[in-house]
């Protein structure tokens, strides 16, 4: 049986850096092990933009730089048999250009504890200012609604997965904030939330990726009765905020092909 690929994740390179923890694999696992962020992500790949701000070429191994709106990831292309590719991708970036990552987690901890992580690319592309634009807002998304649950989480120590689902949390948020309850109880959430709050003051306006996430989130908040949001109820409140009809089928197609939303029945809508 094909072993399933492992999901990314879209996290702040805040998050990478603020890592403590790194799952210790059992003998007859391979490969690198997950951490753990304080904000409860299990991870082993992650899904980032950002502009490329440094580059060190040479012949086996290409080290850059990639900045997000909060700090910076660390990525690093070897020469191989098996990542020409990936290293060719790496080698034809320049400084100040908006890239596309994909790749692997390599954790590394020091004698004295302290914990370093590079990113093994899997696919790098060059992209534009409106794709950060959007990954800025999706994982700002994915972030706050991981520390909703956290906060939730911390209220009541004998609260556990099953109590925040049934508070609106996702499993995975739910499972996420139970890790940082338990593994990550002194993290300072208040200051990681304040953090990437004020980096949206640093990015440029943009109304199509801005309305594009007012829909997203609006059938989220709005699957009132478990059977989605209503497609009826989804125009009218566009239409108070100035988005008109075709402009939400517009959006609807593209969340839909980009796996954020399906339809569940006949103009109704879930969030994945």
């Amino acid at each position: 049986m094909m072993q399933k690929r492992e999901p990314s994740k879209w996290i702040f390179s805040r998050e990478l850096k603020d890592c403590k923890i790194i799952e210790e694999l059992e003998p007859e696992e391979r490969g690198k092990p997950y951490v753990v962020t304080p904000l409860g992500t299990r991870v082993k790949r992650v899904m980032l933009t950002g502009t490329v701000t440094q580059k060190f070429p040479d012949e086996n191994l290409t080290k850059i730089t990639v900045s997000d709106s909060v700090g910076s990831f660390y990525v690093s292309a070897f020469q191989s048999e098996f990542r020409q590719e990936q290293k060719d991708e790496i080698d034809a970036l320049e400084i100040n250009d908006t890239v596309f990552i994909m790749g692997r987690i390599n954790p590394f901890k020091t004698a004295e504890g302290a914990m370093y992580f590079n990113i093994n690319p899997e696919f790098t592309g060059k992209t534009n200012p409106e794709t950060v634009e959007f990954w800025n807002l999706k994982t700002k998304y994915i972030a706050r609604r991981k520390l909703y649950a956290i906060s939730e989480a911390m209220k009541n120590p004998e609260s556990d997965e099953k109590s925040l689902v049934q508070l609106g949390y996702t499993k995975e948020e739910s499972e996420c904030a139970i890790r940082a309850r338990d593994k990550y109880h002194d993290y300072d959430f208040k200051n990681f939330e304040e953090l990437i709050l004020s980096s949206s003051a640093k990015r440029p306006e943009s109304n199509e990726i801005q309305y594009k996430q007012v829909v997203l989130d609006y059938i989220k908040n709005n699957d009132t009765d478990g059977k989605g949001c209503r497609y009826e109820d989804l125009v009218i409140a566009s239409s108070n905020l100035g988005i008109d009809q075709s402009k939400v089928d517009e959006f609807l197609n593209t969340l839909g092909s980009e796996g954020d939303i399906y339809e569940v029945t006949l103009k109704r809508y879930k969030a994945i």
